[in-house]
Order: structure tokens, then sequence, then C-alpha cells
């Protein structure tokens, strides 16, 4: 079976379950949905959200509001969904920093497993090991040779976030050791970078790829366990250190702790439906990432998996915000 068949097997399971609720005392919806994405407009998050919420409007039968509550690391978004009133009209878009933030920051304003409900894990985009063509460094024999000469810079787009882990993942495996640059986003790195003022970078497929296709930067490998569709010829870090490495952009959508069951596998079926049109995978090829569409245990034990993965790479590097 495959991948297209077992969405399409999925959504129409979902369509059952949505139907036989929809007989149920409560129909559910029957007002607007509000979307709030916890980073600002323009990003991964944000494209995925807005992609989104035309099809699931469509598939809710009601409109899906998207408002962007951006700052503090994700958590200003994070923290009013998880205060909002558990009935499925207030979710939540987040990415990586949700599972991170919990290992670097104390105290906490919400509790990031008790506090949400999971929906579905939406899509995923790796990050790609990115130096300069003219660097010495081809390949990941070349990147250890190199920092046993020197000590190497790399990038990132802040301290604790999942690009900042892969180099941290990187130095660990290959028994080396790298100057961490943490930057205010992704796009001053990359400046920076091309500028030759970094050695290398882990940076997010979408703000790279054009770069790669025009010769201005050499793409080593990408940090997802799968390769990614944007660029199939790249091998995985996984492949290379023949150990686990899988660090990702992700994307997912939650709603607050204690929102009826039911009314999450509504929303995970329309969710899932609506990453199955046309214009949302257009959209996410654009952008680099791979559509996931779990169902909300899986993407509860991914939060987790990543939970734990972080605080590992924390607490090993002692990293502080």
């Amino acid at each position: 079976m495959d991948r297209r068949q077992f969405i399409g097997i999925s959504i129409a399971s979902g369509m059952s379950v949505a139907g036989s609720f929809a007989q149920g005392a409560t129909p559910f919806p029957v007002k607007p949905v509000s979307l709030v994405v916890a980073f600002a407009p323009g990003g991964g998050t944000d494209a995925l959200a807005r992609a989104l919420a035309v099809p699931l409007s469509q598939n809710l039968g009601q409109p899906v509001v998207v408002e962007n509550k951006a700052g503090a690391g994700a958590l200003i978004g994070s923290e009013f969904v998880s205060k909002a009133a558990a009935d499925g009209y207030t979710l939540l878009a987040t990415s990586a920093p949700h599972a991170s933030n919990p290992s670097l920051i104390s105290p906490m304003p919400f509790d990031t497993l008790r506090d949400f409900a999971p929906i579905c894990l939406a899509a995923k985009s790796p990050f790609v090991l990115t130096v300069l063509p003219d660097s010495p460094i081809q390949n990941y024999d070349d990147l250890i040779k190199q920092a046993k000469l020197r000590k190497l810079t790399y990038g990132s787009s802040g301290n604790g976030t999942n690009d900042h882990f892969s180099g941290e993942m990187t130095g660990h495996l290959a028994g080396i050791s790298m100057t961490h640059i943490p930057y205010k986003g992704t796009g001053p790195a990359v400046r920076d970078l091309l500028g030759g003022h970094l050695d290398l970078m882990f940076a997010n497929i979408i703000s790279v790829a054009s770069l790669v296709q025009a010769g201005k930067l050499r793409a080593i490998a990408v940090t997802t366990a799968q390769r990614s569709s944007l660029m199939p010829d790249l091998p995985t870090m996984q492949e290379i250190v023949k150990q686990p490495f899988d660090f990702s952009a992700w994307t997912g959508i939650l709603a607050p702790a204690r929102t009826d069951p039911e009314v999450i596998r509504r929303l995970n079926s329309g969710i899932r439906a609506a990453l199955a049109t046309a214009a949302v995978q257009k959209t996410m090829t654009a952008l680099g990432a791979d559509i996931v569409a779990d169902r909300p245990d899986e993407f509860a034990k991914f939060i987790e998996r990543e939970i734990e993965k972080g605080a590992e790479i924390v607490k090993a590097a002692g990293i502080k915000l």
C-alpha cells in the first residue's frame, strides 16, 4: 500500500467517525474555529496553517480563522491556547520549540504534556547541512578533519532550536567541538554563512533550497531520518553516522487539554483530509516539507520523544537561554 492509498483509507475512516459523531447529542462545529499560530506571519508554521485553513473550513463546514500570536519562543500563543475553553474552537499550530522549551525555560507558564491535547502532526521538513561552495568541507569526513585542524563555527536560528540541536548532536557523534553562534532567525544566519562568517549551518531546507540550486551553497546532508522529497539525492545524517539522528522543523496542531475525544477525532479527520488536497500538497512541496498526517495518539508519542531528546541534548551540551 503506497502513502496516497494509506491517506485515502485514513480519510475515509475519519469521515465515518465524523458522520457518527454528527449524529450524537453535541454536533461540532457550530461556529468558526480559531487556529492560533505561535509564530509571526511568513514562517513555515504560518504558511501551513494558512494553507490548511481553506480546505479545513470546507471539511468542518465552518470558517477556520488563522490568528498569529507570536513571541517569547512560541510561549505567548501556546499559553493563550492552553488557557482557552476546551471546546475545540481554539487550536494551536506550533513547531519544535513546543517540545524544547520545557528543557530551556523555568518556570514554564504551562505544562507541555498536561495542558494540551495533540490532534495531528501535519508535516516535517529537514534541516540541511550546508557550506559555501569553496569550503574544504565537501562531506561528513571532511567536516571531522577540518574540526580537528581548527575550531569550526556553525550558526542556527537560536539557542535550543532543532537546528542548534543538530549541530550539537553532530559534534557529539563525531567527537568534535564546534562553536555555536545563535541568531534571531534563520535569515540572518544564512546571510552570514553566505558572507563567509560561518563555516557551516544546519538550515531549514526552504531557506537554502534555491541557494543550493543556484550553486551559492553546497548541501551535504539532511537531518531527518528519511530523505527529503525536495532533495532526494542528499543522504541523511542517520545514513552517514549509522546512529539515530532525526531533527526537523515540524508543524503540529493541538487543542486545550480535556477537549472531548470525539471533537479531537473530528478535527483530526478534517485536518488529514485537508492535508490530502492538491493545494496543500503543492504548498508543502514548495516549502520542502513532507506531509505526515498522523493520528492524535501518534502525535502525542512524537511530542514525548521530542521532549526527551531535547532534554538529553540540553543537559549534555549545557545549553542555556
